[in-house]
Order: C-alpha cells, then sequence, then structure tokens
C-alpha cells in the first residue's frame, strides 16, 4: 500500500512539472559562432529539427527552425560575412525559462549602463515594455533584444559591429 502511494505521488510531481531545459543565453551566444555546438545543445534538450533551408547560391544563408513540444521554437539563421542571429520563443506557459535566460546572460548592461539584471522581468502584465541587453566583447557586441508578445516571450541573440 505504501508502495502504491509513493509511486502514485511520484507519477503526480513529475507530471506536474514544466521539462527541463539545460540551454542558458551563453549557449545561444555561443551558437552565434559555433552552430554545431547549438544543434548538439537543442538536440540533447528534446528539440527537434522543424525547417531547414541550406545554403542559397546568392546570399549563402543557412536558416534552421527548432521546435520542443510546442513550447519553445529557435530559428538560427547564420549569413556569413553579414549578421548571425537567433531568435527563441517561449511559451508563457513554460516557466522560469525565460527568466532563467536573463539571469544566464553573461553581462549584467543594460542600453549602455550597468544594471542588476535581477531587475530585469519578462511578465505579461506590461507587453509595451522591451529590453535589449548588452554583452561586449573585442571586436563586437552580442545583444539580446527581449519582448513578450502573448503567448510568447521572445529573445532574440544578434552579433553587431561595435561601430553600429
Amino acid at each position: 500500500m505504501i508502495l502504491f502511494a509513493v509511486s502514485l505521488l511520484y507519477c503526480e510531481i513529475g507530471h506536474s512539472q514544466n521539462d527541463f531545459m539545460t540551454l542558458t543565453s551563453s549557449d545561444f551566444i555561443k551558437g552565434l559562432d559555433n552552430k554545431d555546438f547549438l544543434r548538439k545543445k537543442l538536440t540533447e534538450n528534446g528539440f527537434t529539427v522543424v525547417a531547414k533551408n541550406g545554403k542559397d547560391s546568392i546570399q549563402n544563408d543557412v536558416s534552421e527552425y527548432w521546435q520542443f513540444k510546442s513550447l519553445l521554437y529557435v530559428d538560427i539563421i547564420y549569413t556569413p560575412g553579414k549578421e548571425n542571429f537567433i531568435k527563441v520563443a517561449v511559451n508563457e506557459s513554460f516557466t522560469g525559462f525565460p527568466d532563467r535566460l536573463i539571469q544566464s546572460f553573461p553581462r549584467k548592461k543594460m542600453e549602455g549602463r550597468e544594471e542588476h539584471v535581477s531587475a530585469v522581468k519578462v511578465t505579461p502584465t506590461n507587453k509595451k515594455i522591451s529590453y535589449s541587453l548588452v554583452f561586449a566583447r573585442d571586436s563586437n557586441n552580442v545583444r539580446v533584444a527581449i519582448w513578450f508578445d502573448q503567448p510568447y516571450y521572445f529573445f532574440q541573440y544578434k552579433v553587431e559591429n561595435k561601430t553600429e
């Protein structure tokens, strides 16, 4: 009887929790320069490729679209010599993950001034507020634009030259 109660409790707890993602903002930033690294991380976390466009003979773009249980979507766009960006859409029902992406951003710099990232809260209560976090590297900056458009939180990671 005790064994039955424990197994029932374990199943109820396991099914009521969100799936856990090991992905962080640092992973997405590293993925801007290393698409194989990001592909491996996405696969390890249970993502599947839903669409893939190979190299275009004119622009040489590579586009990949990944999905996790209709809760998380990752669009990866690589344009060699121009712009690479990764756009992450997180369904609002996947609680905790948007805040973890903010907390795992490498530098705590917002709009050119030092800020505590803990002050940045992505909540659906004010849909008009968007954030832009910046991580300065030697030759360029990594910027993540963050906004909410119901029912998704969006994080767009982009590498830009320091002159932009």
